[in-house]
């Protein structure tokens, strides 16, 4: 586990300039997030619907242009930012669609909470069962954008390349959580000025974007180990 982050930080600290400019366009999308998700009374209002698709188009462009990052740093073959970006929104909605497919159960279990009272009751097990899809699912944006696989297939393949990972997987985005509640919480200031308001979210934004990044250099480098361990079995 030492070496995943090891490396991680690694990559990101090297290249922090060259993923900061890669995350600035999409720090910048949280500009009308930021409005359409605030609090209302209703939990499934319209703005809030609005505000979880902005924000899982932002979140898949942004995967998309890191994958093509992740891969090129590891060739050591860097391409400009902006090809990058161009590349990542090709793949974006392939991207959402897997995403989407991968996490069912949970937005079924979500729906469910917030708008059905009587079918509750199988809301647990949907979210037991969508934490493991997911969970296996975590190298799917890996196959369908290097290897060309199809949504359902990357999904299929994920599930045979997380083996043996699972644990390493889940230790990360522990890690991940526990950073990004500690600059939740560091940027929730109470106050009525509204312009301080929106900086300090921009704020915690921009360093959650950056976070993201180290996570997802960590689970590439996952994804990396269990070609290397095919590789073994096969000459083994």
């Amino acid at each position: 586990m030492i070496e995943i982050l090891t490396y991680a930080w690694h990559i990101f600290r090297n290249e922090i300039k060259y993923i900061t400019l890669l995350s600035a366009p999409f720090t910048l999308l949280a500009f009308p997030s930021y409005f359409i998700s605030q609090p209302t009374e209703d939990k499934i209002a319209l703005p809030t619907i609005i505000g979880l698709i902005i924000y899982l188009i932002g979140f898949s462009m942004y995967l998309s242009t890191l994958i093509f990052f992740m891969s090129q740093k590891y060739r050591n073959k860097l391409e400009p930012v902006k090809a990058n970006i161009i590349n990542g929104l090709v793949y974006t909605p392939l991207l959402m669609l897997t995403l989407v497919i991968a996490n069912s159960p949970i937005i079924a279990a979500g729906i469910i909470i917030f708008s059905s009272m009587s079918l509750q009751y199988i809301a647990f097990p949907l979210l037991i069962l969508g934490m493991y899809i997911s969970l296996k699912s975590t190298f799917a944006p890996f196959h369908l954008i290097l290897e060309g696989y199809k949504p359902l297939a990357a999904i299929r393949c994920s599930f045979y390349s997380t083996n043996g990972k699972v644990v390493k997987i889940i230790l990360v985005s522990i890690l991940f959580y526990f950073f990004s509640s500690l600059v939740e919480s560091l940027t929730n200031f109470k106050t009525r000025i509204e312009p301080f308001k929106v900086l300090i979210f921009f704020i915690g934004v921009a360093v959650t974007m950056l976070m993201v990044a180290i996570q997802q250099i960590a689970v590439f480098k996952l994804y990396i180990n269990s070609f290397e361990q095919i590789d073994k079995e096969i000459i083994g």
